[in-house]
């Protein structure tokens, strides 16, 4: 996985983690060239979606719904898998895919930073089967400062880019449970006075 598709993403100076300065690759979206992505051939189309209803989020994020699905819900906090391709807005190649030759399909827990905010806003309410395509804006993704191949250094995604995603929804299951927090060591109450009420409500 060199490359690392909204993995732990990125826009530093909003808040999010840069997944390069981590120990590893969260989830692959991108240090390779663009020219050596190559997903499965006829799965992902960037002109998918022509003509169906477009829904647009007040922040600009938009989606298509390319097939509904009819398996669970996915929600904020659970641990999905998908497929997935994304591509620049203005055309060329895809930038990074699953479907690339020997890799896997992406795990992740949604709508917890681990991805960019346009996806932990965009996946949730897919169903199990559903395919969806994602228009980013650049706000919502790499923001001013885009992302770079760490080895050569060579442009990627440039800054402010729209980014295109299809995105197959292939299963959920529940996010981890939070920690419990200890139980506060129970301490003696003082005696209510014989005139206080507990439903009396103060003038």
């Amino acid at each position: 996985m060199a490359l690392i598709p909204l993995a732990a993403v990125a826009i530093t100076a909003c808040g999010y983690p840069d997944p390069y300065a981590t120990a590893g690759a969260v989830a692959n979206e991108s240090p390779g060239p663009a020219a050596a992505v190559s997903p499965s051939p006829g799965t992902d189309n960037i002109t998918d979606g022509a003509g169906l209803p477009v829904i647009t989020y007040p922040n600009g994020l938009q989606y298509v719904d390319l097939k509904v699905g009819t398996g669970d819900v996915a929600k904020s906090g659970m641990n999905i898998t998908v497929q997935y391709t994304g591509w620049l807005s203005t055309g060329g190649p895809p930038f990074d895919s699953s479907r690339q030759a020997g890799r896997s399909p992406f795990a992740l827990q949604i709508g917890v930073g681990q991805v960019i905010p346009g996806w932990d806003q965009g996946i949730p309410g897919m169903k199990v089967g559903g395919k969806r395509k994602l228009i980013i804006p650049g706000s919502l993704a790499y923001g001013t400062q885009g992302r770079t191949d760490q080895n050569t250094g060579a442009v990627i995604i440039p800054p402010n880019a729209t980014l295109i995603f299809d995105v197959e929804l292939l299963s959920v299951a529940p996010g981890p449970s939070p920690s419990p927090s200890p139980s506060p060591s129970p301490s003696p109450s003082p005696s209510p006075s014989p005139t206080a009420s507990p439903t009396a409500k103060p003038t």
